[in-house]
């Protein structure tokens, strides 16, 4: 469309060369879902490079990555989702859907039903259309193709798709800058500091995100998370119980910052183990006991 010349993503030594598109080789079209209506259809090319005769899609994101934004704004994906070897990619609206669900509810299968929904609702537009523009000019019409019949061949992904898709996402450098968005969460976290006060705690509600098979295998019981007085999260790792030991390569780690110097910390076991709190960050350390869990340990020994 443009006239530019692509490098190859592998070897970065010849441009790709145009081969044949999936239409013309296997009369096939690539769907692109969203949520404002029915899929897009797209032909794809292959394309080829003549040094490694590795082949790529040109809707591959490290094809799309190369090239200027106004070319490969003309293709309605995020290229950190134009993920290579799927058989459908999710348009600009669905993804940013995703990136504002997936973090904080972990909720693939509504993403999913919204996706199937908006096929649904759009072939009800279109039979509505059909049938009131047909009947006020011929007294006999046609039926309107069947919903999932004569065209319809793939559907939008499942809700463990959807879960998968977004991991793979945000851990693909396919972006103008280079870093992927787990590297770059990374990094904003590590960056926090302190030099006042943090709080320290477990929850248990964030390994609900993981299904019941990846919670197991990734030994996910809780997660260990530190936060400032300004709202910011230091720190925040999966740990397999509760146990001061399994948190403390992370609470050295954070000690290690050379911007986190804290003055006091509260917690919702203090002072249980207020040695190695001392041990780690200094005896000077002044350790308080959540205000939550304060007033438990009153309430909790008054009679009912």
């Amino acid at each position: 469309m443009f006239g530019l010349e692509v490098k190859c993503p592998g070897c970065q030594d010849a441009n790709l060369k145009n081969g044949r598109t999936n239409f013309s080789k296997n009369k096939v079209l690539f769907p692109i879902f969203d949520v404002d209506g029915p899929p897009s259809w797209c032909m794809v090319k292959t394309m080829i490079c003549c040094c490694c005769k590795q082949r790529y899609g040109a809707n591959d994101g490290a094809t799309l990555v190369q090239i200027p934004q106004y070319a490969a704004l003309a293709y309605p994906v995020k290229t950190k989702y134009a993920l290579a070897n799927k058989n459908c990619h999710l348009g600009r609206s669905a993804t940013d859907l995703l990136d504002m669900l997936m973090p904080t509810y972990g909720n693939g299968d509504l993403c999913s039903r919204l996706l199937c929904n908006a096929i649904n609702r759009g072939y009800l537009r279109s039979v509505s259309s059909y049938y009131a523009y047909n009947g006020r000019r011929v007294n006999k019409h046609h039926e309107h193709i069947q919903k999932n019949g004569e065209y319809m061949r793939v559907f939008p992904p499942l809700g463990d798709g959807i879960r998968d898709l977004h991991d793979e996402a945000s851990n693909s450098n396919n972006h103008p800058w280079g870093v992927s968005d787990f590297d770059r969460h990374t990094r904003e976290i590590q960056d926090v500091g302190c030099t006042r006060l943090y709080a320290e705690d477990h929850t248990h509600e964030v390994t609900k995100n993981y299904y019941r098979r990846r919670q197991i295998l990734v030994g996910a019981f809780a997660l260990w998370d530190v936060a400032m007085e300004t709202g910011e999260i230091a720190t925040a790792v999966l740990v397999p119980s509760t146990k001061t030991k399994d948190l403390s390569h992370a609470a050295i780690t954070l000690h290690q910052r050379p911007h986190f110097n804290p003055k006091a910390m509260y917690s919702d076991r203090w002072p249980i183990k207020v040695d190695y709190w001392e041990k780690v960050f200094g005896n000077k350390l002044e350790g308080r006991l959540g205000l939550f869990h304060f007033t438990q340990r009153l309430t909790k020994t008054m009679r009912k």
